[in-house]
């Protein structure tokens, strides 16, 4: 459960790619999509990104190994939303100094993954409905617009792997498969934006969907409505292709929606709307820290 936050309002830059530069993952082809693969988009590492989260393309500093770890953990949710932690702790955790720990925790906070407070510690961020809802309408704020200008300003290289990216269908109960799909789709979304040639259309869009797929990873699923979904990117991206402005407008518009539409009977189907649906434990408890297989007590 993860306590309802009001407050969480920070737009900031998620992705903090150059101006032409993709996601780092944009480029990382999974080592195992399942039965699916087939479907799977011809992608390739590039550099020496290892990470499966867009990543800042900065000069390196002490903490960048370990801000690139947890960075990735806080979006997968394999650490608690909501859970404080002390430099100490999270240094014990990833092996590593406090040094590191205290540069990797500016940079998340800065970007709404950590939150600081001042003489007390760290906590990852929390989750909430409202959050949800707020990202959800940036969406339908943003989304058409980036669509208009990517039917007007796409290049053919770009077009193609749109292309390629709308056809990803996951599989129901391949948890894989439906991973690969968030990325996939994060993937698609971010190419969209990235072809406006607008560096901060790009970033809003990134921010969004970063803090969309912790909803995803935490447990949220839309694994019924796989054809649904790829036939919206196939008409959306179709019509980016032809260069038909007004149509692009419209399906990402219907696609954004038909979204909201599906979210609000799957979110709530498991809450209702203001309820607790997570709570960290007290700090004297010495829960999981971490969510995944690999739990770790702090």
């Amino acid at each position: 459960m993860f306590a309802i936050a009001l407050n969480l309002h920070h737009y900031g830059p998620i992705v903090n790619s150059r101006y032409t530069d993709l996601p780092a993952f944009a480029y990382k082809k999974s080592k195992s999509l399942g039965p699916n693969q087939k479907n799977a988009p011809n992608r390739h590492l590039t550099g020496t990104q290892t990470t499966d989260i867009p990543s800042d393309n900065a000069m390196e500093t002490i903490g960048e190994p370990l801000y690139q770890r947890l960075r990735q953990d806080i979006v997968e949710c394999e650490l608690t939303p909501g859970k404080a932690f002390s430099e100490a702790e999270l240094g014990r955790l990833y092996n590593t100094s406090r040094t590191p720990v205290r540069e990797a925790c500016r940079r998340l906070e800065s970007e709404g993954l950590v939150r600081i407070t001042p003489f007390r510690g760290y906590a990852i961020a929390p989750l909430s409905v409202s959050e949800f809802h707020d990202l959800q309408e940036m969406q339908l704020i943003f989304e058409p617009s980036s669509a208009v200008l990517a039917a007007e300003r796409a290049n053919q290289r770009e077009l193609d792997e749109m292309k390629e990216l709308a056809k990803y269908e996951y599989n129901v109960g391949d948890k894989q498969s439906y991973r690969e799909f968030l990325k996939t789709n994060l993937q698609l979304h971010c190419l969209i934006a990235e072809s406006t040639r607008n560096r901060r259309l790009f970033d809003v869009v990134g921010n969004i969907h970063i803090r969309l797929m912790r909803f995803f990873y935490l447990g949220l699923s839309f694994e019924p409505y796989g054809p649904t979904l790829v036939s919206e990117h196939i008409s959306l991206v179709d019509a980016i292709c032809r260069r038909d402005a007004d149509a692009a407008r419209r399906n990402a518009a219907e696609h954004i929606t038909r979204a909201i539409e599906r979210s609000a009977s799957v979110l709530m189907g498991a809450i209702r709307f203001g309820e607790a649906v997570f709570e960290p434990p007290p700090d004297n408890d010495h829960s999981p820290f971490r969510l995944g297989s690999s739990v770790r007590r702090i």
